[in-house]
């Protein structure tokens, strides 16, 4: 029987990897129709539905981070990139706009918030994801409803 952290490592790799197919086609990811808004919805098996952005990068919260701040910088922000828009933030079906929100980060840049919660993609290596611990706060996908999705449909990490 896998460990819930392998299970979780071995899931997140499947979800990466279904991710990356998905401009081919060949993913069973489901996203929300609305490709073009700044938020959208995609449900990830073992998950349920999660935030991403308007590419369909699946978009992950820093439980440490304050409410509209981020301690997420340098290295950190190279391998968690915080999602800045410099439109008007818009959200899909399946996202609550009135959740949807920014705040300027120390070096200028304007990064979207969800919830209050700071919104970043992934770039790292398979082996780290949902889970994963930094800055004295844990990483984990975020939930339409505005909440860290803190475990599987299996099982917590």
């Amino acid at each position: 029987m896998l460990s819930a952290r392998i299970f979780t490592r071995i899931a997140l790799v499947g979800v990466l990897a279904a991710g990356g197919l998905t401009a081919c086609g060949g993913s069973d990811v489901a996203e929300a129709p609305a490709a073009e808004a700044t938020v959208s919805v995609k449900k990830v098996p073992g998950y349920g539905e999660v935030l991403a952005t308007k590419d369909g990068k699946l978009l992950f919260v820093l439980t440490s981070d304050p409410e509209n701040g981020s301690k997420c910088t340098d290295d950190c922000a190279k391998q968690w990139p915080p999602l800045s828009e410099s439109g008007e933030l818009t959200a899909a079906d399946g996202v609550d706009r009135g959740k949807v929100s920014s705040f300027e980060r120390e070096d200028g840049t304007t990064q979207v918030t969800y919830n209050k919660r700071a919104l970043y993609t992934y770039t790292g290596e398979e082996l780290a994801g949902p889970g994963t611990k930094a800055l004295g706060g844990t990483w984990f996908f975020i939930s339409p409803d505005g909440k860290p999705v803190d475990s599987t449909e299996a099982g917590g990490y």
